[in-house]
């Protein structure tokens, strides 16, 4: 016979304390010397994860009610895990002399349950298609046959929340599930659990009209610009995430502030919810003083600028910024650019389609050459439906004009198919080039969140040309242009070890860049009695490794398989395995943002593909510590080259057959950033 007991979500299970000492005794006044944990047949969690649980031994003097509480936490932690029957002895143990308490808790997990039926009650009635497409387009969290998991039972539940107030069921609401568990002398019942998944789908509502005020409006902003941002028109189904997404939308024309859509009001008789949007207005221009951190070519550049933004440029929603910096990473890499950048936010009149067009010149020292451009760059972004595996197609189109200034000596080898000569740029010699490149990438990206990813997926694809326009520049005007085709793909992984979110994360990157190089790259060097054919492509378009957002035991490119590394290689392969953890995040206080990472580094640059040897990867290891503020992490790293296959003379390969003071002087690296590593 078969006796059924309905276990709701939250049911605590009883635990038995075991105490020999007299209940007088003021625990207070004890202190506590050790906690033990103790397992009675199996043990499927590690000691630090049950002690992460507890509240006993976060302090010096024992606490009897929290020790109590802990019985419970432990016994609800292995619930909530599957361990429907798990119980949890204790024992104390007093050392008067000492005035101390040892603590044990003994833990019996017994068997655990799988999930034997799960009923899904009331979903019925959102109609056939509905349901079938509920578990259709995405997996259920939690299925029979697994093991039961409470954090699974609550993603499942709110994955169909977010289904249906996404697809018309705007009020939908769901009561605490039923947790039933059966005992049976049926080996084939036994230790199993069935599932109750209650939910009240309600009336089914699509989008009414939307009213629009805005208050204020003294630059005369048009209602058709905002509809236009709109991802919904009047007789959609109702979605919660296109509203949310229609709010971010509208948020982007920066002369609206604090524009938000709310309920008007709903129609009972049509099934309709009538929206209505309200927004203040910005001022129309607004000069901004910046102080800037960026990481340019693996290097940081800190500095200042001044920008004006033009919120209302010829209306439209059309913002220009116009933008001053002055950018320094040392005395031999510095600069300042001057740019003006208009963003328009639809196309074709299309909000999916948005473009920006960028014009500006820059002035830029490195080590060996000053660089004087004036560029002229288009781009236009494509953002493709979030259910799609291509999430994003990026078109651009950059004109630019480059003035190389020798300012050291330069070593650079020539060849003319048959010998190799070296030759030597003489100071204050130069190089006049045109580029015009065409570009185009294809983005997928599910990760859920910019600042601290913890699961999805990244990967990204860069087609790049450079020669096809430019060499008809070259025979019209006799001028200096490089030809080149240029492919790198980026794959990022995020994947969370733990429940609670944010406290363990591993994260995963890879890079591989080749270019190639054809037609004639003749540049016209002054100073030089002929023609050289340098193979010279812009130095910002090469790969450069080493540095604190590549492998980190290396500084700023300085790391590479040939000489003048810092000028760039044609042949990259780079990836980052990272732990990161925020242990304090659950506190209120300035240490919250406060986060660590360990991490392994691999890669390295060749001048060109045909020259790379397996062999040769440089390994790195570290640790650091991220600060997370609103526009990314501080980061501070410490990076020790793991293997270096150039390793300086007197030093060996492998990090650990060196002497510790060899380690300190020449495998220790400190990388300082702003924004995630990847």
């Amino acid at each position: 016979m078969k006796i059924i007991i309905q276990i709701l979500f939250f049911l605590f299970i009883t635990g038995r304390i075991l105490f020999a000492q007299n209940e007088d005794i003021d625990y207070r006044k004890y202190e506590l010397d050790e906690v033990i944990f103790e397992f009675r047949g199996t043990q499927s969690f590690n000691n630090n994860d049950i002690n992460a649980l507890i509240k006993t031994g976060k302090s010096k003097y024992f606490d009897y009610p929290e020790f109590c509480s802990d019985i419970l936490r432990i016994e609800k932690f292995y619930f909530d895990n599957g361990f429907i029957d798990a119980s949890v002895d204790t024992a104390i143990i007093i050392n008067d002399k000492e005035k101390e308490i040892s603590t044990k808790f003994i833990i019996d997990e017994k068997q655990p349950y799988l999930v034997n039926y799960i009923e899904y009650s009331g979903l019925r009635k959102i109609g056939d298609v509905f349901y079938n497409r509920l578990f259709l387009e995405e997996e259920p969290v939690i299925k029979v046959g697994d093991l039961f998991n409470k954090s699974k039972l609550a993603l499942e539940i709110s994955r169909i929340m977010k289904f249906l107030n996404n697809n018309g069921f705007a009020y939908a609401t769901n009561d605490p599930p039923e947790i039933i568990k059966t005992v049976s002398n049926n080996q084939e019942r036994k230790y199993k659990i069935d599932l109750v998944l209650k939910f009240n789908p309600g009336e089914f509502y699509r989008f009414g009209a939307t009213k629009i005020n805005i208050e204020d409006n003294r630059y005369g902003i048009t209602f058709e610009e905002v509809y236009r941002e709109l991802d919904y028109v009047e007789n959609d189904y109702y979605s919660k995430e296109k509203l949310i997404e229609s709010e971010n939308r509208i948020n982007r024309i920066s002369i609206l502030d604090n524009a938000r859509i709310q309920v008007d009001n709903i129609d009972t008789v049509a099934n309709k919810i009538h929206m209505k949007i309200t927004a203040s207005v910005r001022n129309k221009y607004e000069l901004q003083p910046e102080l800037l951190g960026y990481d340019i070519n693996n290097l940081f550049y800190g500095g200042g600028g001044m920008s004006l933004t033009d919120r209302y440029f010829f209306g439209g929603g059309r913002t220009l910024t116009t933008k001053i910096e002055a950018l320094v990473h040392s005395q031999d890499y510095n600069g300042i650019d001057f740019s003006m950048n208009m963003f328009q936010p639809y196309i074709f009149n299309n909000n999916k389609i948005t473009g920006d067009w960028k014009i500006g010149a820059s002035l830029y020292n490195q080590l060996e050459f000053r660089i004087v451009e004036a560029k002229n760059e288009f781009n236009i972004n494509f953002e493709l439906p979030k259910h799609t595996y291509i999430n994003n197609l990026i078109f651009g189109w950059k004109l630019s004009d480059q003035r190389y200034t020798v300012k050291m000596p330069v070593i650079t080898e020539i060849t003319d198919g048959i010998k190799d000569t070296i030759i030597i740029l003489p100071v204050n010699s130069f190089i006049n080039t045109f580029s015009s490149i065409l570009s185009f990438t294809v983005i997928h990206n599910n990760t859920n969140s910019f600042q601290f990813p913890t699961k999805g997926y990244f990967q990204s694809y860069l087609f790049e040309e450079s020669g096809l326009l430019g060499n008809i520049a070259r025979k019209m005007f006799d001028i200096s242009t490089f030809s080149y085709f240029k492919f790198t793909t980026v794959h990022k992984f995020f994947h969370n070890l733990a429940s609670d979110n944010e406290a363990s994360v591993l994260a995963f990157k890879t890079l591989l860049g080749v270019i190639f190089e054809y037609g004639d790259n003749t540049l016209k060097l002054s100073g030089v009695e002929t023609n050289l054919n340098l193979n010279v492509i812009p130095l910002d378009t090469r790969f450069i490794a080493g540095g604190n957002t590549s492998v980190r035991g290396w500084p700023g490119k300085k790391l590479g398989t040939f000489a003048n590394m810092e000028n760039g290689g044609n042949f990259l392969i780079e990836g980052n395995i990272e732990h990161r953890t925020k242990p304090f995040r659950h506190l209120k206080n300035i240490f919250k943002d406060l986060g660590f990472v360990t991490f392994f580094d691999y890669g390295n640059l060749w001048e060109y593909p045909s020259k790379f040897q397996f062999q040769q990867i440089a390994l790195a290891i570290g640790t650091g510590m991220r600060y997370y503020t609103m526009v990314g992490p501080i980061r501070i790293d410490i990076g020790f080259k793991l293997y270096d296959y150039f390793a300086e003379s007197g030093t060996n390969k492998w990090l650990f057959n060196n002497s510790l003071s060899t380690i300190i002087k020449s495998k220790v690296t400190f990388q300082f950033g702003i924004g995630n590593t990847f």
